[in-house]
């Protein structure tokens, strides 16, 4: 549901695909802030389309 989008399971879930390595998953994805943006921002679409 959409609690499992909340940041704060954010950074857990880049923990489990980058095997505990945050600095990898800044390498691929860009600065924290920027994937912060990016994984709020894109949520809307998800439920765009079902309003």
């Amino acid at each position: 549901g959409v609690d499992e989008l909340a940041t704060e399971k954010l950074t857990p879930l880049l923990r489990l695909k980058y095997n505990n390595a945050i600095s990898d998953a800044v390498a691929d994805l860009g600065s924290p802030d920027q994937i912060n943006n990016v994984f709020s921002g894109f949520q809307k679409y998800l439920y765009y389309a079902a309003a």
